[in-house]
């Protein structure tokens, strides 16, 4: 999986090539007025300037960055790091070049060399840090056996000082590599350490909404539907009462008596949507189990069922998406499918939650507009998008439909 570029990485790194200009400016003046050197030392010299200037510049363009994207920060250092490579090849084509000097050069080079591992065990993971470090040492490795032309038990010491130096940036940028790791997994655990005090809110907020509803539905119970009842059975006690002859107050009795009861029927349906639903009453399991066997009693259906026991209860906001989806889709499969058999799972494992209905029905497909909207596809996925859940459906004319529902467990 791609890592996002670390916050301030391409800053630190415009700084450090800033730096390493002014270093190599200041030791190519130094060298020219103190230190004798042939043309192509000059020039090497000069190559290291001219090398972080261009550094420098394609890290001050931000078109350059929004052109090539994620490929800009690794492509600035694949070719930053051939570029030194290739600097201290130049070495070789020096006829006066001798090993002494060429070591001197080498170890001058590692305060520049070692910034980038830093760079690269931040941003990536360590054996993109051991192949940095094998490419930059190994260079020298074979630059000093081209020198000396010989390898012996004399010329070992020579041989060891590259190794010695892989070793030392291998293990800085391990060290780098951790510390960044342990510092990404806190982070992961505070982003999910947030998530789960939203969900934790959105649970006491679900339960202090419940408590309010079945208040409400007592004080209605109490107040208005006993009212309302009580006016019915009055006003059906003064219609017997009436003399047949009184037309005109029969009337206006009979229209009393249809507003009560119109009243206490839309009361009655109040209460019902404020009393607690199935999956309050039995929990997510046995609701999602109640409905199917209902689904499948109705339909003569055969069925695999199969619901596990959760390893904790959902967020209140969680259960009522996996809820309402799965009787959306059962209500699909009873309406539209027309199948002879039907598979439910519930279960969670490695903290994710998964849900899947399978029918053998007539299928439909899911890239017709038309179909879409007659299947309520659009707010099923709304649904599983307030969740953080991935939604998956998959369905062809003639061979079913499979929706599958997956929710990560932030815990």
């Amino acid at each position: 999986m791609k890592r996002p570029l670390e916050p301030g990485l391409l800053k630190l790194f415009r700084y450090f090539s800033l730096i390493g200009l002014l270093y190599f400016s200041a030791r190519w003046v130094y060298e020219d007025v103190s230190v004798p050197r042939t043309a192509l030392i000059a020039f090497q010299s000069l190559y290291y300037v001219i090398i972080h200037g261009l550094l420098f510049l394609s890290l001050s363009f931000p078109w350059l960055e929004s052109k090539l994207k994620d490929k800009y920060f690794p492509l600035v250092l694949i070719i930053y790091t051939l570029a030194m490579v290739g600097g201290s090849w130049l070495y070789l084509l020096e006829p006066s070049r001798g090993i002494t000097h060429f070591i001197s050069q080498s170890y001058s080079l590692v305060p520049i060399l070692i910034v980038p591992v830093v760079f690269i065990a931040w941003q990536y993971h360590f054996h993109i840090v051991l192949i940095y470090t094998v490419v930059t040492n190994l260079s020298d490795f074979i630059i000093t056996f081209l020198i000396l032309g010989h390898f012996s038990l004399d010329t070992l010491p020579l041989f060891t000082l590259p190794v010695v130096r892989a070793f030392a940036f291998a293990l800085v940028g391990f060290v780098v590599n951790q510390l960044n790791e342990k510092q990404r997994d806190q982070k992961h655990k505070l982003v999910l350490a947030n998530m789960q005090l939203g969900q934790y809110a959105n649970t006491l907020e679900s339960l202090a909404t419940s408590r309010e509803r079945k208040r409400l539905a007592r004080e209605l119970h109490d107040t208005l539907a006993h009212t309302l009842s009580g006016i019915s059975v009055n006003l059906e006690a003064l219609k017997t009462m009436l003399p047949a002859e009184e037309l005109e107050a029969a009337s206006m009795l009979d229209n009393s008596l249809s507003a009560a009861r119109s009243g206490l029927d839309g009361t009655r349906r109040a209460l019902n949507d404020l009393r607690a639903q199935p999956l309050e009453d039995l929990g997510l399991e046995l609701a999602l189990q109640g409905m199917v066997e209902s689904l499948v009693e109705r339909q003569a259906l055969l069925a695999d069922i199969r619901i596990a026991n959760l390893v904790q209860i959902l967020p209140p906001n969680v259960e009522q998406a996996f809820y309402r989806i799965a009787q959306e889709a059962l209500e699909n499969v009873s309406i539209h499918a027309s199948p002879s058999k039907i598979s439910f799972r519930l279960q969670e494992e490695d903290n994710m939650v998964s849900m899947e209905i399978r029918d053998n029905g007539v299928g439909f497909d899911t890239q017709s507009q038309v179909n879409t909207s007659r299947y309520g596809l659009k707010g099923v996925r709304e649904r599983a998008t307030s969740i953080g859940a991935d939604l998956t459906v998959l369905s062809r004319p003639g061979e079913g439909t499979t929706v599958r529902l997956v929710w990560e467990r932030f815990l």
